[in-house]
């Protein structure tokens, strides 16, 4: 699945693939209200009623008063709601969007679509985490339940009514979908941490990689770049619907990217013997707080290489360049070029897109390769830092290195573990001192990892059950 940038190669859609009708945000928020057509990769024609496709199964249960519970675990045995059907060309995109097989079709169209972006960044078919042989991986779209989860060969989801009253299905909402894929692709690629080795920061960790996975993947409905290149003026810091993640209106999301939140903020948070979340402050924080100051990070490298892109494409120039900057410094040099250049935007809305689509995919490539050099045994935010540095460098972002140190470091996050923090020259400094300021402290080996734990359906539920599934954040 590729599309061109610039004469290089991008994750896209997949041409001849089956098509399915996705929301890309939640129908009931003005301006989303018309799903979009997307192609998934099995060939039409493949795809049985259900949707089934051999691997995956949508199984529409019928009442289900409560979600899967350890050992309490798929196939559904009880009654089901008729299926949703292809048409005779092969296709899901004629079911009508008021029916109950549209909550079929879009669930299954939304986890196979994300699976299909991280398929091709991993550059691998992802073998979802089943200790069990011979299994199919259950979708039931409809739970009793306020709330949404992924466990051993499964995603089920429930809904829940917003501030406003109104009733949302998670079945409809992509975000929520692509979020419990995430947690599925990091169990695959990187294994279970045996209790022992369990740590804070690898339960927060999944949060952060699969909210990145969410955000990622909602840059691949194509009608909606432009909407956000239109909508933020290029300045990606503003609050939309990119970085408001789970958006259930217009004035209440699950989780913010573009947070500002410091590890200071949430160091006090620990686990008790028995997994549960300890918050001293008696916020009753968990490991979605925790998972905080990662996701800021991350969005904030995503949006260096998302400028880098827009300076080296001439639409920002040198005088108001923002590369390096603050996001207010950011916020200030797009306002000003917008001033400066009236609608410089709408005129380059192309090259925007395109810069947009290359941090979307540079992203995205690092995320998929940084996990899968990394064990999830005493994982640590520092860790990641450093793994991510070094995947960055080998896929040609070594300019951007500095940048991303000071991103990971303003979060307090540390790029070493045990070397007291050093703090990082001044943006004013100049290149090269910033630059060697980075290397030195990228410099020396990876921490021993220690050792990750097994295919074991107990030690799975032991530590999955310690997800608080939860998707509300209040900010």
């Amino acid at each position: 699945m590729t599309l061109v940038w610039d004469g290089q190669e991008a994750v896209d859609g997949v041409a001849g693939g089956t098509r399915f009708r996705l929301y890309a945000q939640m129908p009931e928020l003005a301006g989303f209200e018309r799903p979009e057509t997307v192609r998934v990769s099995p060939p039409p024609g493949t795809i049985a009623a259900g949707p089934y496709d051999g691997a995956m199964r949508v199984v529409d249960a019928v009442d289900k008063a409560k979600p899967y519970e350890f050992p309490d675990m798929p196939p559904y045995r009880g009654a089901v709601l008729p299926p949703a059907r292809p048409g005779p060309d092969g296709h899901f995109d004629h079911i009508p969007v008021d029916s109950r097989q549209f909550l079929s079709a879009h669930m299954y169209g939304s986890v196979r679509f994300t699976l299909d972006i991280w398929e091709a960044y991993l550059g691998k078919t992802v073998d979802w985490y089943d200790p069990r042989d011979g299994f199919v991986i259950e979708l039931i779209p409809e739970v009793d339940w306020d709330n949404a989860h992924a466990g051993i060969g499964f995603i089920e989801t429930g809904g829940r009514r917003n501030r406003e009253g109104v009733y949302h299905a998670f079945a409809l909402n992509f975000d929520v979908l692509a979020h419990e894929v995430g947690h599925t692709l990091l169990f695959s690629e990187m294994g279970i941490p045996s209790f022992d080795s369990l740590t804070p920061q690898f339960l927060a960790f999944h949060e952060s990689m699969s909210d990145m996975v969410a955000l990622i993947s909602s840059l691949h409905f194509e009608s909606m770049l432009d909407e956000l290149i239109d909508q933020t003026g290029g300045n990606l810091y503003v609050l939309n619907w990119l970085n408001r993640i789970g958006e259930l209106s217009r004035s209440e999301q699950i989780r913010i990217a573009c947070n500002e939140t410091a590890m200071h903020e949430v160091t006090a948070l620990r686990l008790s013997p028995q997994g549960e979340w300890i918050d001293p402050t008696g916020q009753g924080r968990n490991g979605h707080h925790l998972a905080q100051p990662l996701t800021g990070a991350v969005f904030d490298n995503l949006v260096e290489v998302y400028q880098d892109g827009l300076a080296r494409r001439g639409l920002i120039p040198p005088d108001l360049d923002p590369r390096g900057w603050d996001r207010e410094g950011v916020a200030a040099s797009l306002a000003q070029f917008q001033r400066v250049h009236e609608n410089a935007v709408a005129r380059n809305r192309g090259a925007f897109v395109a810069a947009l689509i290359e941090a979307r995919d540079i992203t995205g490539l690092a995320l998929a390769l940084t996990w899968q050099r990394m064990s999830p045994a005493n994982l640590s935010y520092a860790r990641f830092a450093e793994a991510f540095q070094g995947v960055m460098a080998d896929i040609g972002q070594r300019n951007n290195l500095p940048a991303f140190a000071e991103n990971f470091l303003e979060r307090e996050i540390g790029l070493r573990e045990s070397v007291p923090r050093e703090m990082p020259p001044p943006r004013s400094a100049p290149y090269l001192v910033r630059w060697k300021w980075m290397r030195r402290r990228a410099t020396g080996a990876m921490s021993a990892q220690g050792s990750a734990a097994t295919d074991d359906p107990d030690a799975y539920a032991r530590v999955y059950g310690m997800f608080n599934h939860s998707f509300r954040l209040d900010v």
